[in-house]
């Protein structure tokens, strides 16, 4: 059914857009989903329905990666998804640690996307973050979980803005807490730092994040999504001066690289390049190459780390060198 030009205008003020993903927690809609093609919104799934996983797997690769569903679909799909979580943070201690884990992941990735939608629903913003620390706790607990973790989250469909940060934030952990080094109190909180730091890219339209090439608007609001993650963050969440300036400054090793591909000298400019900053970096630029866009391949965990060391290793060889053993023991078969 195509709904005409008029209604396409109507239709939004009762219709809100999600990640398809988020539909596998419920059997089906009161009201019927659409997607929007072609300038028109175009119904995809009756109301009472049965959802599958086949559909959303067939919707995601052949439509888009957002469906529009009616405003109290909307609100019951965020309920159901806040007692879920409530309930099996309750219950995290007891069971296959990898299994809750792996469960755990999922629907705290469908809440970050509903969180992306609404950054400053302070309900939902604390929800998620405490979901996330009692997720970190699970994890420091049970270091055995992390490989099958990352390959688990990998394969859970959700969108990469959302699957991005756990990842490279799971890797973090795993890294600390095998070196030695840190407590576990501060593991969790560079976990926490790091799981938060885009959550300014709330503010970027979701139809960039398909796109191969920006136009220089597009890059600018894209370079300004780690200022806003922590301005939304700022008095809001737990996280100390020195985090937030953390994730102000995630992407300081990406400004090393522009320098390098640019053959110019890099100037930090004030920003935080500690080894912890480093660390938060590095990662987060290995996970975005391994891992497949829209519009490129992921490359390889040797290829991420040869550019790596060319803005690393100057700065923090031996943490360079340990970070290398960590990777091939974590990727390897």
């Amino acid at each position: 059914m195509r709904e005409n030009y008029l209604e396409r205008h109507r239709l939004p003020l009762k219709l809100k857009p999600i990640f398809v993903g988020q539909l596998s927690i419920v059997d089906g809609l009161g009201h019927s989903a659409y997607a929007f093609k072609d300038g028109v919104f175009e119904e995809v799934l009756k109301a009472h329905e049965g959802i599958t996983p086949d559909f959303i797997k067939q919707y995601a690769g052949e439509e888009s990666s957002e469906i529009y569903i009616h405003e109290e679909d909307y609100k019951y799909l965020h309920g159901n998804l806040s007692q879920k979580l409530v309930k099996l943070t309750r219950s995290l201690s007891i069971g296959d640690p990898l299994k809750n884990a792996t469960r755990h992941t999922h629907l705290l990735s469908l809440q970050m996307a509903n969180l992306y939608e609404d950054p400053f629903n302070d309900e939902l913003l604390n929800s998620q973050f405490q979901s996330g620390q009692n997720l970190s706790n699970l994890l420091i607990k049970n270091k055995h979980t992390h490989k099958h973790l990352y390959r688990s989250i990998s394969k859970q469909g959700h969108h990469y803005t959302v699957t991005q940060p756990l990842l490279s934030s799971l890797l973090l952990l795993s890294f600390l807490q095998s070196t030695g080094l840190f407590s576990e109190k501060e593991t969790q909180t560079l976990f926490m730092t790091s799981y938060f730091k885009d959550i300014g890219m709330s503010f970027i339209p979701r139809e960039k994040f398909e796109l191969a090439h920006l136009s220089d608007f597009d890059k600018k609001i894209f370079s300004e999504h780690a200022d806003n993650s922590m301005k939304i963050l700022n008095g809001r969440v737990p996280l100390g001066a020195n985090q937030l300036e953390l994730i102000k400054n995630h992407h300081y090793l990406n400004y090393k690289i522009q320098a390098l591909a640019n053959n110019e000298k890099y100037q930090p400019q004030g920003l935080i390049t500690g080894v912890e900053s480093a660390l938060l970096s590095a990662l987060d630029i290995l996970v975005a190459m391994t891992s497949e866009r829209p519009y490129r391949e992921g490359a390889s965990v040797f290829k991420s780390l040869e550019l790596l060391k060319r803005v690393l290793a100057d700065e923090h060889p031996q943490e360079f060198k340990s970070l290398v053993h960590f990777l091939k023991h974590f990727f390897g078969k």
